[in-house]
């Protein structure tokens, strides 16, 4: 079965291959528009020189016009020639065209050079714009240059077609995008399928070997206190000394090994639960009251604020271990004579639950990794408290399956808020 972090993976990798599958295909898409687009164009460039010589004997030989009449009113073709000297008009076809005045307007954008064409994007005053291709080359009469004629082609009809091109490649490339977007579901859970069955034996390898050491430890523990309660026996200073330490090792051994089997039940968040109607004022109340004479001996002072009725519907013992979990943190990490702050408050459709203490504080670095298993932010303090780093990835597990959320932030001016976020 899937864990919900894996899932939660299989997600952003699903994502991130559509993601990437998407600019491929809209990559292909703009690359192939644009050299298709660079082709037409190179094309019509080609064959504008080659109708400007074409009309050019014409007018020679003929003095026929190199544009019709029609073509003038329409807009399709316009022509306009000049001598050598760029300056003394010959023939001006650009007049009963709309965009003829226009484009004399921006003479200084037409072609310089002879047997070149570039494309003209213009607009008149009222913000009419014009796309038209323009193109010059020499007027011959045998070896003499009588003049340079330049022809417009409009070129509407050309962006007109691109842009019904673009939006067939773009639509193209929606449908091509559903199947990647299969394709990257499909291959994120291949992916991490390794992974995911290397954890599933990760996790019960833990359930196993946590399950395995509890009863040799509690014969340890049976047998350490046995030695200890021994009035016959006289041990030296050293020897008492040294088993209680063992006895105190062994007790951190059997909660780690408790701790353990805990997060390896509740690392499937699909696992049911006994969910029910809390109480959580009166949860609070008693698990303050247990709180209550460890935070005495460090004259610390634990205070409720919560109101009169507050229900939630969750696993009460989850919840039960939730609290215990943050107000235990709060309390060994805390200094004497401090406050610690426990609230609840309904938001909306939220219950939102604050242990607020007076501590060190912790770093923003180091907030991003408290919730990691064995993590822990102050190695030596930690471990004269009895810390191992896995609290508070335990109180994940269970806010997650409440589907919740937990977050850490600084206590002004001293300490550190843990805040947890449960649906009602």
């Amino acid at each position: 079965m899937w864990n919900n972090i894996f899932e939660k993976l299989r997600k952003r990798m699903t994502l991130m291959y559509a993601f990437i599958f998407g600019m491929l295909i809209l990559l292909v898409v703009g690359v192939t528009y644009c050299l298709v687009w660079y082709a037409v164009l190179m094309h019509e460039k080609e064959g504008l020189v080659a109708q400007i010589y074409h009309e050019a004997e014409e007018y020679v030989a003929t003095e026929e016009a190199p544009v019709s009449d029609v073509a003038i009113k329409n807009g399709s073709m316009l022509a306009f020639l000049v001598k050598p000297d760029n300056k003394t008009v010959l023939l001006d076809q650009l007049q009963g065209a709309d965009a003829g005045d226009t484009l004399k307007d921006h003479r200084e954008d037409w072609p310089e050079a002879d047997n070149t064409a570039q494309m003209l994007r213009v607009r008149d005053d009222v913000g009419e714009r014009y796309r038209y291709l323009a193109a010059v080359a020499p007027v011959k009469d045998g070896d003499k240059v009588i003049g340079r004629l330049y022809m417009f082609k409009n070129m509407e009809f050309y962006y007109d077609a691109a842009r019904e091109t673009l939006l067939m490649l773009l639509c193209i490339a929606l449908l091509l995008f559903i199947p990647a977007c299969l394709l990257g579901y499909w291959l994120s859970k291949r992916s991490i399928r390794p992974i995911g069955l290397m954890y599933e034996k990760q996790k019960q390898f833990t359930a196993d070997a946590s399950h395995e050491m509890r009863t040799p430890l509690a014969v340890l523990n049976l047998a350490v206190q046995g030695l200890l309660e021994d009035s016959e026996s006289k041990y030296s200073p050293f020897a008492a000394e040294t088993l209680q330490m063992v006895k105190t090792e062994v007790g951190r051994l059997r909660n780690l090994t408790d701790t353990l089997m805990e997060l390896a039940r509740r690392d499937d968040l699909g696992l049911p639960v006994k969910k029910c109607e809390v109480d959580l004022v009166a949860l609070i109340s008693r698990v303050t009251a247990q709180f209550s004479l460890v935070a005495e001996r460090k004259q610390q002072r634990i205070i409720n604020d919560v109101p009169e009725r507050l229900l939630l519907h969750g696993d009460a013992d989850s919840l039960n271990m939730l609290l215990i979990i943050l107000l235990d943190n709060a309390v060994k990490y805390s200094p004497a004579a401090s406050e610690i702050i426990l609230s609840a408050e309904m938001k909306k459709d939220t219950v939102i639950l604050k242990v607020a203490d007076q501590g060190i504080g912790i770093s923003d670095a180091d907030k991003e990794k408290v919730f990691d298993r064995f993590y822990r932010v102050d190695k030596v303090r930690s471990r004269e408290q009895g810390g191992l780093g896995l609290g508070l990835a335990l109180a994940q597990s269970i806010v997650r399956l409440h589907r919740g959320k937990i977050a850490v932030s600084d206590n002004k001016p001293c300490g550190t808020i843990m805040q947890v976020t449960l649906p009602k």
